[in-house]
Parts: C-alpha cells; sequence; structure tokens
C-alpha cells in the first residue's frame, strides 16, 4: 500500500478512535439553578439540579437531584436539598424539561416542582400562558419565602426567559465530554482491524 493511503487510513482510524472516547459518559449534568433576585422577595438562591442527560423530558425522573438554599440577611436560611432515592421528595412535573449541555429550561405551559419533603417545603415554577405563571417558594407549614404572580409582579414573573421557556439552570462551566470506559474496548477493536487490514494489504502488494 502506498504512503497516501496508509496515512488516510491511519488518520481514519485515529479519528475514530477519538470521537468514541469523547462521547460524553452518562453521569448526567449539574445545572446551577437561576437565582432570580428581582423576584425572590429579597432572598437569594444558590445551588444546583441535576438531569439524567440531554433532552426534553415530561418525566420527573430525569431529575435526579437538587441542592440548593434560599438565603436572606436578617433571616435563617433555608436548604432544599433531595436525590431519587430519597424517601417523601417529589418533584413534579407537567409540561416539558428541557436539557441541553448548557441549559436546564420548562416550556411555556409547563409546571416544575421541587419538594424536600411532604409539609410544604417546596419551590416551584408555572411557566403557564393560560392562568398566569408563578414563581414562588414555601417552608415548613406553607410559610412564603416569595411569590412572583400576576397579583404580585408586572410581568416578566421570572428571569431570564428564552423564547418563552423559563431557564431554571445553566451549566458553568459548560459541561465537558468525558472518556466513556464503554468505548474503550471498540476503539481497540476499530484500530486493531484497520492496521490488520494495511498489513495484509502491504504483504499482497509485496
Amino acid at each position: 500500500m502506498d504512503r497516501i493511503s496508509w496515512k488516510s487510513t491511519s488518520c481514519l482510524a485515529l479519528a475514530a478512535m477519538v470521537c468514541l472516547l469523547a462521547a460524553p459518559a452518562s453521569a448526567g449534568i449539574t445545572y446551577n439553578v437561576t437565582n432570580d433576585l428581582g423576584h425572590q422577595n429579597g432572598w437569594s438562591l444558590a445551588g444546583t439540579i441535576t438531569a439524567s442527560g440531554t433532552g426534553t423530558f415530561t418525566d420527573p425522573n430525569a431529575i435526579t437531584a437538587w441542592d440548593f438554599t434560599a438565603s436572606k440577611t436578617g433571616s435563617e436560611s433555608r436548604r432544599y436539598s433531595n436525590t431519587t432515592t430519597s424517601a417523601g421528595s417529589p418533584k413534579i412535573v407537567n409540561g416539558t424539561l428541557n436539557a441541553t449541555l448548557t441549559t436546564l429550561s420548562l416550556a411555556a405551559n409547563s409546571s416544575f416542582i421541587l419538594r424536600e419533603t411532604n409539609n410544604g417545603a417546596e419551590i416551584t415554577w408555572n411557566n403557564s400562558t393560560n392562568f398566569g405563571p408563578v414563581y414562588s417558594a414555601d417552608w415548613v407549614s406553607f410559610s412564603n419565602l416569595w411569590i412572583s404572580n400576576i397579583n404580585t409582579s408586572s410581568a416578566p414573573f421570572f428571569s431570564p426567559v428564552v423564547d418563552g421557556a423559563w431557564t431554571l439552570g445553566t451549566a458553568t462551566p459548560s459541561a465537558v465530554p468525558e472518556i466513556d470506559p464503554a468505548g474503550i474496548g471498540s476503539v481497540l477493536a476499530l484500530v486493531t482491524g484497520a492496521l490488520g487490514l494495511l498489513e495484509r494489504r502491504r504483504l499482497k502488494a509485496a
């Protein structure tokens, strides 16, 4: 086989190896929750929400964990923290969540609730254009930390909004592809096969 063919085939094998090794692993994506200071009654929100991966979801189990804290000067901080394995920690989705490598967003006419326990500690994002949007946080015994709705705020009721969808969180830094161990065997088989083919052609040509 001539030098050009050898070089071309080798480059192809190496490119395939890079693509396979750079395939994102299924470890999920963690987003920094949006801190919408303009609609939180003086409270600041910091922490993360983790999704199982990218895609368009209607199943609440796409959210695998959350851990964020609401804090306010002169007030005791409130922590919301749970995973899918925690008891009494429902996630409620009515509509669609969209997860990308950079953002987690809630589509128009969709609602999303993260509830730490069944006693009323929850944060609600309700991106409804039919009955009016609501963005609120409650603590134990339904004590409101904040509520932003048609009766308490001038539009917008939540920010940022992109093409009608509420940006619930952003990945910072954006998700970086990870090496997928499951792809290593495929890579080795591909490279070995390509090299074997080259050797057979070289011997035949000789």
